[in-house]
């Protein structure tokens, strides 16, 4: 009898352990289709507009994650661009030891072939608006974790270390509002270092907003912009940071501005040093 019942229990730990093995097989098969859904729909509610992904891949056991062609599509209104923002790829390689822990570090984080177009009526943008969404999330945010803290109930989410963020073949399309087309112009924005190297971390939207107010300071120093005009529209929060983290794009975005009006000028007959000196220039 004592046998009998021993062989049964046997049975049944086998058969748990088939069972959770099955289950770990089919999430790690199918945790990037996971994760694609969930960025899908949870983007839209920080950036306000449709985000899509072509492919998310998830290396469980080497903490890495890989993105390709995020796209984020222009705010609802009277945009004519293809997108607002295109991401090519991104990695993202996190400290294992810490993705259990209430702040992740993520080592490093590459974005490649980003594609900007900055469509503009010179009173707003699509990335204004866009950016504008983020900022009401994170200030929406940073007072419910005050009222939490004041009653006593704060209920700490996962925050973010990011020792490196590189931006990479960086190109921004600068055209009128509801115009057909362009000027594609390649920029370099600097690397970010150490966001969120204090006990408190930096929140994902925060994150968001480092990185989006980043992208819209150079395109707006890419369409002859001062720094003074890019601080404004990041906002006093995270203007100093930016501004500081993208002060050596000025230079060379003017330059590319007032070369590429130049050499379109060339082609009718214009001089290109006339052509330089009618663009406005960043301070």
């Amino acid at each position: 009898m004592a046998k009998s019942k021993s062989g049964l229990i046997v049975k049944i730990i086998l058969g748990i352990l088939i069972v959770l093995v099955i289950l770990l097989v089919a999430g790690l098969f199918f945790i990037d289709s996971l994760a694609k859904n969930a960025l899908e729909k949870g983007a839209p509610l920080v950036l306000g507009t449709n985000v899509s992904v072509e492919r998310i891949h998830i290396e469980p056991f080497n903490a890495r994650v890989e993105i390709t062609n995020l796209i984020v599509d222009n705010p609802q209104g009277t945009y004519s661009s293809e997108y607002a923002i295109k991401l090519g790829d991104i990695v993202a390689d996190i400290d294992i030891n810490t993705v259990l822990k209430h702040k992740i570090r993520i080592e490093e984080m590459f974005l490649k072939d980003v594609n900007i177009i900055y469509e503009t009526n010179v009173i707003n943008s699509n990335l204004q608006e866009i950016l504008d969404n983020v900022k009401k999330l994170d200030t929406a945010e940073k007072k419910e974790q005050q009222e939490e803290e004041a009653k006593g109930e704060e209920d700490k989410e996962k925050t973010l270390q990011v020792d490196l963020i590189e931006l990479s073949s960086v190109g921004v399309t600068v055209q009128a509002k509801g115009a057909a087309a362009g000027l594609p112009i390649k920029v370099t924005i600097d690397p970010m270092t150490n966001l969120g190297t204090d006990e408190e971390g930096i929140t994902p939207v925060g994150l968001t907003l480092r990185i989006l107010g980043a992208i819209v300071t150079t395109a707006i120093k890419t369409a002859g912009g001062s720094v003074g005009d890019a601080a404004a529209a990041v906002g006093d929060a995270t203007s100093a940071a930016v501004v500081g983290a993208t002060a050596a794009a000025v230079d060379a975005a003017n330059n590319a501005v007032n070369d590429a009006a130049g050499a379109i000028k060339g082609l009718f007959g214009g001089k290109k040093d006339d052509a330089a000196e009618a663009q406005p220039q960043g301070n």
